[in-house]
């Protein structure tokens, strides 16, 4: 009417059905009311989830229990920013963050999570760009909760007071904020209006632009090492049934010359956060006796358990933890091998009972190995 293009571009999502695939429509009484969702969990939740699991060309699949992951989210970001508030000294952080990148020498930690920082919002404003709306909500809970919260902050706790961890860690606090506000602008406004600012509401500040002098890949890669070994040495005190508070050896074993110096120049950090009591990194592979292993990264973990746990008591466990698996894994196989029920069941059913039959696989592949590794 107007003989013009009304819009440049159009958006259009899939639609939204119910957790068993039904179409929601007030008929057939189905639907969720956004109302009672943010009564309930809060309009961020409800916001940040609707986005989070809408991806382009894919119809929605909700209940009211998708809306938690928004809340969790929401409470994590709260609480992040109220630690922050509580170490902070305003008077060490009033700088520009690209003068102080180059004029100090800062830790391979600061250095990284700044790194992740600029990778990730050079990747946010792809997706964005390109209406990847579910991708980039997904992106920044990954960086926000497991880089940030998980690691950064978890290292920032051994060096609080120093100017370079004040900085770093307001300034990505900060930063994030800005990014996280058109997916969560309740949460992050209030948080904003209590960190040092300059402005009347984060909803009016400027996007952050990318600094690429402050990426760097090979510090991004030397880190992610460290966190593959740290978690994996987790996971094997898990899996022997380690108390978490009670310190271990560990022998870290590598061929390979560039691995063996990270090793050295991150053991520190390496022995804090995976309660080590003595850390051997070693140039050459010799697999011990009596001790569980892992491979991450062509980097040998052994963990020497003679003197830290029962050893008869523990093969039992195992090897009753091997039956148990096995027989969850063929009643998943025998399911999933019945047609019919393939055919009835709603997708998202027999995608769920897909994922359980590969990680009870994955599963029974470890306690193998354990159970090899303890004779």
């Amino acid at each position: 009417f107007m003989n013009d293009i009304p819009f440049k571009d159009v958006y259009i999502h899939g639609t939204v059905r119910d957790i068993e695939g039904k179409k929601m429509s007030k008929s057939l009484g189905n639907i969720i009311d956004p109302l009672e969702v943010i009564n309930e969990y809060g309009a961020d939740a409800l916001r940040f989830s609707i986005v989070s699991i809408t991806a382009q060309g894919q119809d929605v699949f909700l209940s009211k229990e998708k809306f938690e992951m928004g809340r969790n989210f929401a409470n994590k970001i709260w609480n992040a920013a109220r630690f922050i508030l509580m170490n902070l000294v305003p008077d060490k952080i009033n700088v520009d963050l690209c003068i102080f990148f180059k004029k100090e020498n800062l830790d391979m930690p600061e250095r990284w999570i700044l790194s992740r920082f600029y990778s990730t919002l050079k990747e946010l404003n792809c997706l964005l760009d390109s209406y990847h709306f579910n991708e980039a909500a997904n992106l920044l809970y990954g960086f926000f909760w497991h880089e940030f919260c998980d690691w950064y902050l978890e290292i920032a706790k051994l060096n609080i007071k120093e100017t370079s961890t004040q900085v770093v860690m307001y300034k990505i606090l900060e930063k994030s904020l800005r990014i996280l506000h058109p997916l969560i602008p309740f949460v992050t406004e209030e948080i904003w209006q209590k960190l040092p600012h300059e402005g009347k509401s984060i909803m009016v500040q400027s996007w952050p632009h990318i600094q690429e002098e402050i990426i760097d890949k090979k510090i991004e890669e030397r880190m992610e090492i460290i966190f593959n070994l740290i978690t994996s040495i987790r996971n094997l005190r898990a899996q022997v049934e380690v108390p978490p508070d009670k310190k271990i050896d560990v022998i870290l074993s590598t061929t390979n010359k560039k691995n063996f110096e990270i090793l050295n120049s991150t053991s520190e950090y390496i022995k804090n956060f995976a309660k080590i009591e003595n850390l051997a990194v070693k140039n050459s592979v010799i697999h011990p006796k009596s001790t569980v292993s892992a491979l991450v990264n062509n980097i040998h973990i052994f963990i020497p358990l003679e003197r830290v746990i029962d050893l008869d008591k523990e093969r039992v466990r195992i090897n009753q933890q091997i039956e148990k698996a096995n027989s969850e894994l063929n009643a998943k196989e025998k399911i999933l091998k019945n047609k019919e029920f393939v055919k009835k069941a709603p997708k998202e059913v027999v995608e769920k009972e897909k994922i359980r039959l590969g990680e009870l696989q994955e599963t029974l592949k470890k306690l193998k190995k354990i159970s090899h590794e303890l004779k």
